[in-house]
Order: structure tokens, then sequence, then C-alpha cells
């Protein structure tokens, strides 16, 4: 499967204009701008043309950083990450008529009868989905995000071959299995087959809905199941004012700085007291409406952290804020993700220096988003494999930093963060904490003692069966089987070789000239030349001799 995808990729990128590297401009035809396009653009025009799946691959690759910087260099990443930023942008609309396909098949009726009034052209049309503006027989405004025909098949084949060529690379290449590319690709399947199941989105929504009703800030639009399943999503209809359209909201009269210290908090009651975020806040997804709430919409992509991971990330940012490098490294010890062979001395070292150098910046040049980012790439460098969820928090942190820039730039996130972290952090270590672990503590251990005796006496039945097995794994025998099986080949050969050369030998003695006898022995000795080549070259190419 995966040749002949490649090979179709190819053909249509073939006739598109970016493809010939050295041949096409940047502009039209008659532009005096002789740039050709660079790396990036050209991956990102591929990107667009082989479908949703990659576009959605160079979604999750422009909030990267952490790999792009080591593929590419930091210089470089901020060059791709733009590049790649930009298929966040509408999409190419289908057609209508596919869209009353896709609701009457779903809904089994009319499309008139679900909606009385439906807009043909959608407001926004993205890899997946788009939006279109509609109306309930009761009369309530709802937007309903449909889905585009065939895409989920797509994706599937799609996601199958990104597998396939993320195995060849871990295969062939040692060095790509400290970026895990297996383990990204699934991670990245994971989210792609949730964003294709609109219930999910919707119980996302719902979830965040009921969690933020008696809100005077913020605004969560309500899912009308009666009208949702896996390919229609129907939400009530949200009027508002993007969060970046500075002088419009500046027009209307709002707070600027407000509405960055609401955003701020929002998100720090969403991750420390609910461990369930929005993930993508980005000035498409969230609003100022006419009341001065926050709305957020498209809950698809959202963050869930576990109560021990919460903890283990607010001690490590708390040590991050405090400069302590000894108290990051020991966060990395308890969440055990240090690598085998993980220089601790060397990693303490650069945490020192770098922090150091960081925090003596002025105020106004500091970023939260980008000191996170900054210690993951320095952790990266260190063997540090780094949870998924640490990775979607660090890039949940930098959209939403940029969007509160935008708001005030004199706004200083470090200092307006340090209070909810200290609190947290209080919180967890205090009386109740104790109690509740130690009860914790006490049910397992209580209910290990009980289940013991039962699991003891299975293990020494079968043991009286004979039926007991082990299994063991030798995570490097495969390479010693494969070096094992060359050594026993290269013998092999060499035996042939020599059988070939005494049989000639034995042959040619005391056989004439023209004789079928002497052809025979001659050809036995071309045969040994050539294969005694072959191991020759063989050897040699391995660099072992």
């Amino acid at each position: 499967m995966l040749v002949p995808k490649v090979r179709d990729a190819a053909h249509s990128q073939k006739k598109s204009k970016w493809w010939h590297l050295g041949r096409k401009k940047k502009g039209s035809d008659h532009s005096p701008s002789t740039t050709l396009l660079s790396v990036p653009e050209r991956l990102r025009l591929a990107f667009e043309e082989l479908g949703p799946t990659f576009v959605k691959l160079g979604q999750v690759l422009s909030t990267r950083v952490d790999i792009l910087s080591e593929l590419v260099g930091q210089e470089e990443a901020l060059t791709w990450i733009t590049e790649f930023q930009k298929l966040q942008r509408h999409a190419q609309p289908f057609d209508f008529s596919e869209v009353r396909t896709t609701i009457e098949t779903e809904f089994n009726r009319p499309l008139e009868e679900v909606f009385p009034t439906y807009e043909q052209h959608p407001f926004a049309a993205a890899s997946i989905a788009q939006v279109h503006a509609a109306t309930l027989k009761t009369g309530e405004p709802v937007v309903v995000k449909v889905q585009r025909p065939r895409v989920a098949t797509i994706i599937q084949t799609d996601l199958n071959l990104l597998m396939e060529l993320a195995e060849r690379l871990e295969n062939r290449d040692p060095e790509m299995h400290l970026f895990k590319p297996t383990e990204l690709v699934r991670e990245f399947s994971r989210s792609v087959r949730k964003e294709i199941d609109f219930t999910i989105e919707a119980a996302n929504t719902d979830a965040f809905y009921h969690r933020f009703s008696e809100s005077p800030k913020v605004k969560i639009p309500k899912v009308y199941w009666e009208f949702t399943n896996r390919r229609v999503l129907t939400l009530e209809r949200i009027d508002g004012v993007p969060i970046d359209a500075i002088d419009q909201l500046d027009e209307m009269g709002f707070n600027r700085v407000e509405l960055a210290e609401v955003l701020v908090e929002l998100f720090y009651t969403q991750v420390l007291n609910d461990g369930f975020f929005h993930a993508d806040p980005h000035p498409g997804n969230v609003f100022v409406l006419e009341d001065g709430k926050i709305g957020l919409v498209d809950f698809g992509m959202v963050g869930r952290i576990s109560d021990d991971m919460l903890r283990h990330i607010c001690n490590w940012l708390s040590a991050v804020l405090t400069k302590d490098a000894d108290a990051v490294v020991r966060s990395y010890i308890r969440m055990g993700i240090l690598g085998d062979e993980t220089d601790i001395a060397a990693l303490k070292l650069e945490m020192n220096d770098f922090l150091q150098r960081y925090f003596n910046m002025p105020p106004s040049r500091l970023r939260l988003g980008e000191l996170i980012h900054e210690v993951f790439n320095a952790s990266l460098r260190h063997q540090i494999h780094t949870p998924p969820a640490f990775l979607m928090l660090g890039k949940t942190v930098a959209t939403m930093e940029s969007v509160v820039m935008k708001l005030n730039p004199d706004f200083d996130i470090l200092k307006f963060s340090q209070p909810y972290i200290t609190q947290f952090i209080v919180q967890n270590v205090g009386t109740k904490r104790w109690e509740r672990q130690l009860v914790d503590s006490v049910e397992d251990f209580t209910e290990l003692a009980r289940d013991m005796p039962l699991q003891l006496r299975r293990i020494l039945q079968k043991l009286q069966r004979g039926s007991l097995k082990f299994e063991l794994e030798h995570l490097s025998l495969e390479a010693v089987i494969k070096a094992f099986d060359r050594v026993i080949n290269r013998i092999a050969f060499s035996v042939i070789i020599a059988s070939l050369i005494v049989g000639s030998s034995i042959i040619l003695q005391g056989v004439g000239l023209w004789e079928w006898k002497f052809f025979l022995g001659i050809m036995g000795y071309l045969t040994a030349t050539f294969f005694g080549f072959g191991l020759v070259i063989s050897i040699l190419r391995s660099g072992r001799f």
C-alpha cells in the first residue's frame, strides 16, 4: 500500500506549480522575484495536496517546537512553524449537495425537516469538516458541523501509510528512536480518530458547558444531542468578536487588560482545578461576547491530566520559575522519564545555565510558553522522554500566551501565574491530601492482602499441572541473531567456494583441452571467483575485517 500511495502523491506533485524546485519562482510568471520556494513551503503545499491527514499532521507539527528544533535546528524551527501554521487557514469547501446528502442520510429525513433554514455557504471550512449556520424548528439559531465525504476512509489509509513510514525510519536510522516516530504516529492517530467522531467533541463540549454554565465570565455552547451523531454536530450559535480583533474590541469599549486576566484565569481553572482543558485556544476558537463573556468553541482537541501528573507538572514548573535546576531534575526522576544514558550532572549544568541566563532578561522579554519549550528542547538533548500530556500542555500555554500578549503586550504572565501554581502545591501537600493518600494506600494494601492467597493458590495449581509458563524477551537478542546469521552465511559461502575450487581442480586433472570436463572445470573456477569477489566486497563494506 505504501508504494502506490507515494506514487500517486508524487504524480500529483509533479503536476503542481511548486514541484519543480529549480524552475518555479515565487509570484507570477512576470514577477521580478527570483526567490525559489523554500523547503518548508514545498512541504506545506505537499501536505495540502495529500489531503486531510497530512494537513492535520502539519498542524500538529506547527505546535511541536521540540521535534522541529532537533530536526532542523532552533533557528530554522520558527520558519517551519510559521509555514505549517498556514495549514490552519480555511480549506476549500465541498459542495452543498454533499452536505444535504450527509444530513439526510444521518437523520433519515429531508434537510428541511431537521433544519427549516440552512445557509448553503459555510462560514468556516477545514480539512475534516465545514460549518454552516442554521435554525431549529423551535427557532433557536445553531451551527452545524458536517464531515467531509469519505474522509474517514481517506484518513485510515493515510494513517497506515504514516505508520509504515515511521517503522521504516526506526529500523533504518537508530537515532530516530529518540523521537519515537511510531509512538508519535500512534498518538497522532488516536487524536485524528477522535476528531472524526463528532460525538467525542460533543461530549467534551457538553462537559465544559455544564462546568461553566454558572460562570459570569465564560460562555460555552450547548450541544443539541438529538441532531448530533458521528458525522454531524449541532451546537448553540455564539456570536462574538474574535479575541484578536483588537481594533474592534477597542471600538466596543472592552478592557483588554481584564480580558487577558480572565483568559489566563480560565486556563488555570481548567488545568489546576479540573485537569481537563481546551487544548487549542487559538484566536479562531475564542470570542468576546457583547456582555463581555469569553466564548470558547471547538472542543475537538482537549487535554486530560491525572492528579499525579498534574502534581509533577506543577512541581516542575515551580522549580523552573524559581530557577532551581536541582528541583527540575528531581521532578524528572520522580516522573520516571530520564533516559538510561542521561548524564544527570550535565543536565543540571545546562538547566542551571539556561535558567540563570533566561531570567536575567527584562521581564517584558520573558514568555512562559517560550521558557517551557526551551526547557523541553534541553531535556530532549539529554534523552528525557517528555510525556504527551506535558507536551500538549506546553503547546496550549504557548497558544494562550500569544493571544494574551496581543490583548496586553505588557502582561507579565509569569508573575500572574505564580500564585495559582503556589496555591495548587500548598493544597496538594496539606493535611487533607495526605489523609486521602493514606486512606488510598491502606485500601490498596488491604485489597492486595485479600487477593494474594487466591493468586498464590492459582500459581501452585498451575505448577502442579505443569501448565505454568514464563515468557522471556531479550531486548538485544535480535541484533545478535542477525550478526550470527551473517557469520554463518559467510562461512557457508567460504565452504562452497573452497568446494568449487577443489572440485574443479580434480576435474581438470588429466583432461584434454576441448573436452566437456575441461569446460565444466573452468565454469567451477569462474563461479568460485564470482562468489569470492562477492564475499570480499561484503566483508569490506561491513568495515569489520
